[in-house]
């Protein structure tokens, strides 16, 4: 009897052991499980990849080189600012600014590719979408799908019409790498400027 307990003891030790074995090879990057339908970043999931405002990520142009993009800025404005009889579904016009840069050249994407979305839960926003932002024509110049100039930094500025403040922003490139940044729920950082400017006038 003391033999078959002494036996059995040591199965178990080595089954503890090699479950801590299993804990100690787990990687700072690697990814956690997601419920069905959860987005990375919302009800309380860990997402390791996550960036927050002033952080940048490497994504891919439509050449497949490297292109850097950081978050530099968002504001919100009263999407209704210059028409109350508008039909939108959103409550706050989104400003989002950031910059892009990249050794070679190159974009980031096109308009038509939906590839700038805003997400909180199941509630999803795409950039494209929102045709009628305060400031809408007052920034062509920022448009994030232009094609920028090798080792030289352009900023962009996206516009989202939004239900609620806070959330992520996804940024996806045509290789399917996606970066996503989470959104304070207040006015934070840089270069929204050029956009908040005419949120109550015109250009």
């Amino acid at each position: 009897m003391k033999r078959a307990a002494k036996a059995m003891a040591l199965v178990a030790l080595a089954f503890v052991t090699a479950c801590g074995g299993n804990e100690e090879r787990m990687t700072p990057d690697s990814k956690p499980s997601l419920a069905a339908g959860q987005l990375p970043g919302e009800a309380g999931a860990v997402d390791p990849m996550l960036r927050e405002i002033g952080q940048t990520v490497t994504l891919r142009d439509d050449e497949g080189q490297p292109m850097k993009v950081t978050l530099t800025g968002i504001a919100y404005r009263d999407a209704f600012a210059k028409d109350k009889t508008l039909p939108l579904t959103g409550k706050y016009a989104l400003a989002v600014a950031f910059t892009m840069k990249s050794e070679t050249g190159g974009n980031l994407g096109h308009q038509t590719d939906n590839h700038i979305k805003w997400a909180r839960g199941p509630e999803m926003a795409e950039a494209w979408d929102y045709y009628d932002a305060p400031w809408q024509g007052c920034i062509d110049a920022f448009t994030p799908y232009a094609t920028i100039e090798p080792k030289q930094e352009y900023k962009a500025i996206v516009d989202l019409n939004v239900p609620a403040k806070g959330g992520t922003l996804l940024i996806e490139d045509s290789y399917g790498s996606t970066a996503r940044w989470r959104l304070p729920e207040a006015d934070t950082g840089t270069g929204t400027e050029p956009a908040t400017r005419f949120t109550t006038q015109d250009c």
